[in-house]
C-alpha cells in the first residue's frame, strides 16, 4: 500500500467514525436483540422462538451475532435451531443510526421440516417451505453453513439431508428465488442450482442437479399464479436407473430391467402431471423417440404412459435383468403379483429390429400394460426368420391367487435360419408353425402348475432332424440286425412333415398325436410330460413304409437331458419272427 493510499483509507475511517459518533447509539442488548430478531423475521420468513445471547461488532465489518437461535416458519412447516446466526449490517443505514441487514448466515442449523405421512417425494417435502418463501415481499441473502434437515411425519424421521451448504440470493418484490449449494442425501453428495419465479405471468425457471447418480439440467419458464405450468427443455442422465430410483425411495421391480439412461425432452409440468414431448431416450446406448407422460392415476398411484419408437432394442437384456422367480413346484412361497403392479403403466414400443435371448426379430411392436392387480405384456407383432411371432402374458389377481393366461404363436418360421441364433433349435430345420395356449390359477407355483390347462400344436414341413439317422437304422436292421445299433445317433433324418398335438390338464402334458413322416419311414411318439417335475415318460416307434419292420424306443428322464433309447428287448426280426437281444447287445 502506498503512503497516499494509506492516508486516504485512514481519513475515510476517521470520517466514518465521526459520523457514527454523532449518532445517538443505544447498543443495549435489548435493542440489539429486538432489531436483529425483527430483521431475521422480515428477511427470512422465520419466527424467532428464542436466543441465548446477542453480540455486535463493528470491525472488520459491522455485524450482529445471535447464539443458539430457535426459529420456525409461521405455518410451523419448518422449525429448527442454529448454533449461530450472523446478520451482516448495511453500512449506509448504519451511518444514519438504523440497523439494516444485507446477509444472514445460519451456522450449523438443525432444521425440522414437517411432511405428510406416506409422502416420499422431494417435491412434496419442499412444497411448504418454498411456499412460505414465496409469500415474502423481500428477502436478504441467506447463507446456510454445515446444516442438516430432518424430514419428519408425525415426529418420525422420513429422511435426513446432511452437509447442507446453501446460498439463497437476496431478492426484492417479484424477483425470482435463486439458490445454489451442495448437500448429501442418502449418502450421495449432490450439487444444486435453482432459479424459481415468485410471481404470476411468464418468468424464467432453471434447475441443475449434479451427483454420481444423476445429472439434470432444465431451462424454461413458469406461468400461471394459482396452478403454475412449467415448460422448457430437460436433459438428464443416470448410469443406473434402478439405483437412481432407490435414491429417491422408489424400489421398483420393473425398473430393474433398465440400466444406463439419457433423456432429453420438451418438458411440461402441470399439477399432478409431467409430459415429456419430443423425448429422446437412450437405454444402454439404444435410442428411442416418442412421448412419455407421468401422472397421478387411480387412488393417487403414479402412472406412466408413452409411445416410443427406435431402430434397435435388446428385449432379452431387459427381461433378463428382471428378478423373475424360477418356476419351481418346490417353491411354496406365495405368488406376489402386487409387487409387480405397484405402479400403473401403459407403454408401447416399436423398433425396426430387436433381439430376444439370441433370436433376431424385425418390425417389432411390443407393449406393457399394468394396473393394480393386473399385469399384461407381449408382442403385438414381430417378424422372425421369414415368418411372424405373437405372444401375450396376462396375470390377474383372483380369489384363487393369481390367474395366468399365456398365448404364443409362430407362423411359417424358418427353423434352420433360427437355429443359427438359438442353439436349442440346432437339431431341427424346416418351416414351422407353433401354437400354445395355457390357463391356470394358484397361490403358489405348485398350485399353478397343477391347475394348468391348455393345448400345444407344432407343425413343421420339409425339414431335417439332426442326431438320429432313422432311414439308415431301418436299412441296417433289415439287412444285418447285429449292426443296427451302430452309429444310428449320428447323421440326419430328412422328413416331409412333423406334427405334434398335446393337451394339458392337471399339470400333465399328454401327446394326443405326434408323428414324423419321411419317404421310407414313419415315426410316432406318445406319452406325457409332468410340468411339476419336468420329466418325460414317453414311448416311440419307428416303422418302415416298405416292410413290417418296427423299432420301439423310449424317451424318459428330465426335460433338459432325457434319454432316448432303442428298446432292444422288444426288437423282433421281420424275417425269422424271433427276438435277438443278444445279438444287438454284444
Amino acid at each position: 500500500m502506498t503512503r497516499r493510499t494509506a492516508i486516504l483509507a485512514f481519513s475515510l475511517a476517521v470520517v466514518i467514525g465521526l459520523l457514527l459518533g454523532l449518532q445517538s447509539w443505544d447498543l443495549a442488548l435489548g435493542r440489539v436483540e429486538r432489531s436483529a430478531i425483527a430483521a431475521v423475521e422480515e428477511k427470512t420468513g422465520f419466527v424467532v422462538k428464542g436466543i441465548e445471547r446477542a453480540e455486535i461488532a463493528l470491525l472488520p465489518f459491522p455485524r450482529i451475532s445471535l447464539s443458539r437461535v430457535g426459529f420456525s416458519q409461521r405455518d410451523s412447516a419448518l422449525s429448527g435451531e442454529a448454533v449461530r446466526v450472523r446478520a451482516h449490517l448495511r453500512l449506509l443505514p448504519l451511518l444514519t443510526g438504523r440497523l439494516s441487514f444485507d446477509r444472514i448466515d445460519l451456522v450449523a442449523p438443525q432444521i425440522d421440516v414437517s411432511v405428510a405421512p406416506g409422502s416420499d417425494g422431494v417435491t412434496e417435502w419442499l412444497a411448504a417451505p418454498l411456499a412460505e418463501l414465496e409469500r415474502l415481499r423481500s428477502q436478504s441473502k441467506i447463507v446456510v453453513q454445515g446444516g442438516s434437515i430432518f424430514l419428519r411425519a408425525n415426529g418420525v424421521i422420513q429422511s435426513v439431508v446432511r452437509d447442507l451448504s446453501l446460498v439463497i440470493d437476496e431478492r426484492s418484490l417479484n424477483e425470482p428465488l435463486d439458490l445454489a449449494g451442495s448437500l448429501t442425501w442418502r449418502g450421495v453428495p449432490t450439487e444444486v442450482n435453482l432459479r424459481w419465479p415468485m410471481v404470476g405471468g411468464s418468468a424464467k425457471a432453471a434447475l441443475s442437479v449434479t451427483s454420481p447418480l444423476l445429472k439434470l439440467r432444465f431451462d424454461g419458464t413458469r406461468s400461471g399464479p394459482e396452478e403454475p405450468v412449467v415448460n422448457g427443455l430437460l436433459a438428464l442422465s443416470s448410469p443406473s436407473v434402478p439405483e437412481l430410483l432407490r435414491w429417491f425411495g422408489e424400489d421398483s421391480r420393473l425398473a430393474s430391467a433398465l440400466g444406463a439412461l439419457t433423456l432429453s425432452a420438451d418438458l411440461q409440468l402441470k399439477p399432478h402431471e409431467a409430459s415429456f414431448n419430443n423425448a429422446i431416450a437412450s437405454l444402454d446406448g439404444e435410442r428411442l423417440d416418442g412421448v412419455i407422460k407421468l401422472s397421478e392415476g387411480a387412488g393417487g398411484r403414479a402412472a406412466l404412459s408413452g409411445t416410443l419408437a427406435g431402430a434397435t432394442l435388446d428385449i432379452g437384456r431387459l427381461v433378463n435383468r428382471l428378478p423373475i422367480p424360477a418356476i419351481d413346484a418346490a417353491d411354496t412361497g406365495p405368488l406376489d403379483l402386487d409387487a409387480w403392479t405397484a405402479r400403473e403403466i401403459d407403454l408401447r414400443i416399436s423398433v425396426d429390429a430387436a433381439r430376444l435371448n439370441g433370436a433376431r426379430l424385425n418390425d417389432v411392436a411390443t407393449y406393457l400394460l399394468i394396473k393394480k392387480g393386473r399385469f399384461e405384456t407381449g408382442l403385438l407383432r414381430a417378424g422372425a426368420y421369414g415368418g411372424s411371432v405373437k405372444t401375450r402374458l396376462l396375470a390377474v389377481s383372483a380369489p384363487a391367487g393369481v390367474d395366468i393366461k399365456l398365448q404364443a404363436g409362430l407362423e411359417k418360421v424358418n427353423i434352420g435360419q433360427a437355429s443359427s441364433d438359438i442353439p436349442q433349435l440346432g437339431r431341427l430345420s424346416g418351416n414351422g408353425t407353433f401354437q400354445l395356449a395355457l390357463d391356470g390359477a394358484g397361490r403358489t407355483f405348485d398350485e399353478m402348475l397343477g391347475s394348468l390347462t391348455g393345448r400345444a400344436n407344432l407343425s413343421v414341413k420339409q425339414g431335417e432332424l439332426a442326431g438320429a439317422a432313422f432311414s439308415d437304422l431301418l436299412r441296417r436292421a433289415e439287412r444285418n440286425p447285429a449292426q443296427a445299433l451302430r452309429d444310428w445317433r449320428q447323421g440326419k433324418t430328412p422328413f416331409e412333415s412333423l406334427t405334434a398335438n398335446a393337451g394339458i390338464a392337471g399339470g400333465l402334458l399328454v401327446l394326443t398325436e405326434a408323428q414324423m413322416n419321411g419317404q421310407t419311414y414313419r415315426f410316432n411318439l406318445s406319452g406325457n410330460a409332468s410340468l411339476r417335475s419336468r420329466t418325460l415318460d414317453m414311448v416311440a416307434s419307428l416303422a418302415s413304409t416298405s416292410s413290417a419292420l418296427k423299432l420301439p424306443f423310449s424317451l424318459k428322464g428330465p426335460v433338459a437331458s432325457p434319454l432316448f433309447e432303442l428298446e432292444t428287448e422288444a426288437f423282433v426280426s421281420p424275417a425269422s419272427g424271433t427276438a435277438f437281444p443278444a445279438l444287438l447287445t454284444r
